[in-house]
């Protein structure tokens, strides 16, 4: 993105379209005049901290209108992008979306021409005929790179939003059903004719008591489809005083940087903890990161 700006044109390029089509995004939202006082108060609960949208809630993504009163839909790619504004007004609240989730908005509204990423830093536009495009790049996509994406998407979005959603729960499942509940998650990705290539067998469970109130958890994935910026291993860690969750994993970062070792955070942040540590020491380094 640094280096179209300095292009200049505004517009996307191929490269930055083939990574967008596939990521989340930060998309700030209103609530509706009509909003009822009930649901305000459940949004309210846990200002700051990422939810699932209560019943009832309507969140309205925001237009934004240049000069020429052309209207553009925001999206940002991080949290950290969303807060660049200086002065400007700041966004009462923001979804975490697919941005394929955005074209299908956007496809319902003619009068916007399009959408703007990042308009406090990159500001690169791009029209609503050229996400078309993109659209029909999506049916071309390999079998083995449909299965890589899916893969990416289940260990650095899907399982960590359930796990830090909905907590306990799921870490109960995953220790009682250990491998059938993860290929039943990827059975949720796996929505076309495309079948899950996992079975319960592929993935390996290693959960350990630390104390009466602190588990962790190893979870060994696939060698199957262990491809770039896909996880050899994931942790879960639970503690049940506290009703708070850790998520840590081993990435394959390709030939130059390596294996590293990444903690995803409640909001949504990807910290990079750098070279992962040795085989055999995983746990004691996670387990060092967390009661430090």
């Amino acid at each position: 993105m640094d280096e179209m700006k300095k292009k200049g044109d505004g517009g996307p390029s191929e490269e930055f379209m083939e990574l967008l089509k596939n990521a989340m995004v930060c998309v700030p939202a209103l609530m509706p005049k009509d909003t009822k006082p009930e649901v305000m108060s459940s949004l309210l609960k846990n200002p700051g901290k990422m939810q699932a949208i209560p019943e009832g809630a309507r969140p309205q993504p925001c237009i934004l209108e240049n000069e020429k009163h052309e209207k553009f839909l925001a999206v940002f790619t991080s949290e950290d992008e969303l807060n660049k504004g200086g002065k400007a007004p700041k966004f009462p609240l923001y979804l975490n979306m697919e941005f394929s989730s955005c074209v299908d908005f956007l496809k319902k509204r003619p009068d916007i021409k399009g959408a703007v990423v990042n308009a406090y830093t990159h500001n690169i536009i791009f029209q609503l005929n050229e996400q078309k495009n993109v659209q029909s790049k999506t049916i071309q996509v390999s079998l083995e790179e449909f299965h890589h994406l899916t893969r990416n998407k289940m260990e650095s979005f899907y399982l960590p939003k359930k796990l830090f959603t909905e907590k306990e729960e799921i870490v109960s499942r995953l220790c009682k059903e250990q491998g059938e509940y993860m290929k039943e998650l990827y059975d949720e990705l796996y929505t076309t004719e495309v079948a899950c290539p996992y079975t319960a067998e592929n993935f390996e469970f290693m959960p350990l008591n630390i104390n009466e109130d602190l588990l962790l958890v190893q979870i060994t994935m696939p060698r199957e489809f262990l491809m770039l910026n896909t996880c050899s291993s994931v942790f879960v860690a639970w503690n049940q005083k506290e009703q708070k969750i850790w998520y840590y994993a081993i990435v394959l970062e390709g030939p130059e940087k390596g294996i590293h070792l990444h903690q995803l955070l409640e909001d949504g942040k990807d910290v990079d903890l750098g070279q992962a540590p040795s085989e055999g020491s995983e746990l004691s380094t996670i387990l060092d990161l967390i009661q430090g």
